[in-house]
């Protein structure tokens, strides 16, 4: 069983638990609402004694609920009602819960803060500033590790990596700088065929790094010395190499030399 096999089964798996979450969700909230409803008409109909009887028994969180909601009892209903009346639909003016409006004012208070910090005293940043701010000091970071770094190879003694994280990461930028010209598969387009063993300007790895480092004049090859760091050249140059004999479909044909490994 491959991994898309897996990992749609697991979807699958995810997509279905969900739907049944919900729809066990939507179950218990139409179930407490009818609840409330029974209770709201078995209330309707209970004296002011009854009423008062069944308000001290309720549990602690009850009447707190209620008076976080400010609810207002079914009995009540007539004084609360407005003039209003839409086919038979009445409205009741019932204020909007305690808990609403003070979320509300502390959203107001927030924003006053909000504009205060950001736009008035400009003591932070906004995002966009921010956003700069962490470029920039992500840049430096960048030049700092790049003259701490020490390299034991140049152009000349570069050797040919088989890591598969480190060809990974060539392949990656080979996939969206290089596939432009070289199609992703290396087998060509704009540029040459990198898959079989023609090279214009030697197959070798040292050929290949030299390439990619000072680029080629008077062609589309641009250098990337200024660009990559040079474990980065040797990365996208070994997975150049790696290419050969893989033979992809549609290639381009041969261009260049060839190149027999040891000669």
């Amino acid at each position: 069983m491959d991994n898309n096999t897996l990992f749609s089964q697991e979807s699958m798996l995810y997509i279905t638990f969900g739907l049944v979450l919900v729809v066990a969700l939507l179950v218990l909230i139409v179930a407490v609402y009818v609840l409330q409803l029974l209770k709201a008409f078995i209330r309707k109909d209970m004296t002011e004694e009854q009423l008062a009887a069944e308000q001290m028994e309720q549990g602690w969180f009850a009447r707190l609920w209620t008076k976080w909601n400010s609810f207002r009892p079914m009995e009540e209903e007539e004084e609360l009602l407005l003039d209003h009346d839409y086919d038979g639909i009445k409205e009741l003016d019932n204020h909007l819960p305690p808990w609403w409006k003070w979320l509300f004012y502390l959203t107001i208070v927030y924003s006053v803060i909000y504009l205060m910090i950001f736009h008035v005293f400009k003591s932070s940043p906004l995002q966009e500033e921010e956003y700069e701010l962490e470029m920039t000091a992500a840049a430096k970071m960048k030049q700092v590790e790049q003259v701490e770094v020490v390299y034991d190879f140049d152009e000349n003694t570069v050797t040919l990596t088989t890591d598969q994280t480190e060809l990974a990461d060539g392949q990656k930028f080979f996939a969206t700088q290089c596939g432009v010209c070289h199609k992703a598969d290396g087998g060509g387009l704009a540029g040459p065929n990198l898959t079989d063993k023609y090279w214009r300007n030697g197959g070798d790895i040292t050929d290949v790094y030299k390439v990619i480092k000072n680029g080629v004049p008077g062609t589309a090859m641009i250098s990337w010395e200024n660009r990559l760091n040079p474990i980065r050249i040797r990365n996208v140059a070994s997975y150049v190499l790696s290419l050969q004999g893989t033979n992809p479909p549609n290639a381009l044909g041969p261009d260049g030399d060839l190149y027999e490994p040891g000669n």
